[in-house]
């Protein structure tokens, strides 16, 4: 479409000269969709990234240090593991963050005993799971490094493992059967990894 911006085409000068020629507006719409594709590239980068508040800052990233502890083993039969200190809100949410747990491995020691029940210990307070001491044979304790990382050259055989925190004895799980973090091994080793999650929120 032409426009005459003749005085006398009774066309009202002043208002055309908002008119933008048909190219400017080409060129501006090109631009518009330019900077819209950016936009929803954008969008979808960041609602692929993990929330800030995710499981685990990225020096924590307890997965990792289950792959790098892994190549610290030297015993020929045993236990090894892992030693962690979890704690945060882990309460079900309908918002789209992701619980905000903290999950790090942590140096503390760790103490084996034979198998034990809850029969064979003397409670802790203030949580179930801590206990003042056990009647039944300590077998070793070993202090782990840094990253949490503990291994213990033991027989084969059925034993209770602990990991001790603020002087007291952690059980991080019971079995059906009562016993106290239990686990068993014929051959070789086995990876047992502790979690403390007493001060996490469920």
């Amino acid at each position: 479409m032409v426009y005459s911006l003749r005085q006398g085409a009774g066309y009202n000068t002043q208002a055309m000269s908002n008119v933008l020629p048909v190219r400017d507006v080409r060129q501006k719409t090109h631009g518009m969709r330019k900077t819209l594709n950016v936009c929803s590239f954008t969008l979808l980068f960041i609602g692929c990234r993990k929330d800030s508040n995710s499981f685990t800052p990225i020096d924590c990233d307890i997965q990792q240090v289950y792959v790098s502890n892994a190549k610290k083993i030297t015993i020929p039969q045993g236990v090894w593991g892992t030693v962690s200190f979890a704690e945060g809100d882990y309460m079900p949410t309908i918002s789209y963050h992701a619980p905000s747990i903290q999950h790090c491995p942590a140096e503390r020691t760790v103490k084996i005993y034979q198998y034990s029940t809850v029969n064979d210990a003397v409670p802790g307070n203030p949580y179930g799971n801590f206990f003042d001491s056990l009647n039944t044979q300590l077998v070793t304790q070993v202090h782990t490094d840094e990253n949490g990382f503990f291994q213990a050259d033991i027989p084969a055989g059925h034993y209770s493992i602990f990991v001790v925190e603020n002087g007291k004895l952690y059980a991080n799980k019971k079995h059906e059967q009562d016993g106290l973090s239990p686990f068993h091994f014929t051959y070789h080793t086995i990876n047992v990894n502790l979690v403390m999650t007493y001060r996490v929120t469920y």
